[in-house]
Parts: C-alpha cells; structure tokens; sequence
C-alpha cells in the first residue's frame, strides 16, 4: 500500500539536506510517513531525494515558474511522481549563437 505525499511541503530555500529531512519529518507528515497505523515507513531517501532533486533543478533551470508533482506516491520500496507539470517563463534574452526555438 502507498500513500499520496501531504500538499503544503513547500519551503523557501529547500536545497540543503537538512532542510529537507525537517518538512518530510514534521509532526504534520511524520505518522503518516512513518508507519501510519501499523503500517510500513515509506521510502523517506527516496523522498528526499526527489525533493533534493527538484530543488537542483529549479537551480539549474533560472527559466522554471513552476513546478508539480502531484500526485507524489510514497512506498516502502520507492516513491513515484504520477503526474508532473511545469511552466517554464518565456526567454528575456535572445542569444544569437543559440537556435531559436520554433
């Protein structure tokens, strides 16, 4: 059995492991994530590192508006994003040694 992962996790400045360990194990999220009436603790690396990664590519992509994944499936054998959109801010610049997009 998996579980979809709780709305509101958002945090300014996620990035540092830390800061991602902290929102997953709050007392909003930790009973359900930890085993919620005698069931099995989900996946709480794989979680992580899915937030880690999303927080690289907001970095990576300055162009990145918007990004969900919702639902985020969560199991004791891994997590898995069902669906994903993303809005990306139109180009301020153009370079001229770059393609244009069609």
């Amino acid at each position: 059995m998996g579980i979809a992962l709780l709305g509101g996790l958002s945090r300014p400045g996620i990035g540092v492991s830390m800061f991602v360990h902290e929102p997953i194990t709050s007392p909003r999220c930790a009973p359900v994530l930890l085993g919620h009436r005698g069931g099995r603790p989900v996946d709480l690396r794989g979680l992580e590192q899915l937030l880690l990664r999303l927080s690289r590519m907001a970095c990576d992509l300055p162009r990145l508006a918007e990004a969900e994944l919702n639902p985020v499936l969560a199991r004791p054998g891994g997590v898995t994003t069902l669906d994903v959109r993303v809005r990306l801010e139109p180009c301020r610049t153009r370079n001229p040694h770059l393609p244009r997009p069609r």
